[in-house]
């Protein structure tokens, strides 16, 4: 079978051409194997990052939970001290009054008379 050279100098340039094509798309294979091999490795790491900064919060979330309780128990026996000495303190300053004379009812209307006293000092202008 007889092939005209031009006929077989285009079959040959389209071989080359389709084997070049081929050699470049192995290329660019091996680029993308290697870059997904990279990638797949930074997102393990990345992952493994991740995990365990999850675990590191939800470390930190259990300690601080634990710190919470410790700190809310002690504000509530704090508040139950404060109750109980501003109680106590009311109950003396009672007793005090009443032991000095502060809690009769002729010192209320003396107060009111005080009020309306016409010889109250006059506060100096000037």
């Amino acid at each position: 079978m007889f092939v005209l050279r031009s006929t077989h100098r285009a079959l040959q340039a389209d071989y080359l051409r389709v084997l070049e094509q081929r050699n470049e798309a192995e290329q660019q294979a091996r680029a993308a194997r290697v870059s997904m091999k990279l990638a797949a490795g930074q997102f393990t790491d990345t992952d493994d990052a991740l995990g365990q900064a999850r675990l590191a919060r939800i470390s930190d979330a259990v300690g601080y939970r634990r710190r919470i309780t410790r700190l809310i128990r002690t504000i509530a026996r704090y508040r139950t001290a404060l109750t109980t000495e501003t109680r106590r303190a009311d109950r003396l300053q009672k007793a005090y009054d009443n032991a000095v004379g502060l809690g009769t009812p002729a010192l209320d209307l003396g107060a009111q008379w005080q009020d309306r006293h016409t010889d109250k000092p006059q506060a100096v202008k000037g």
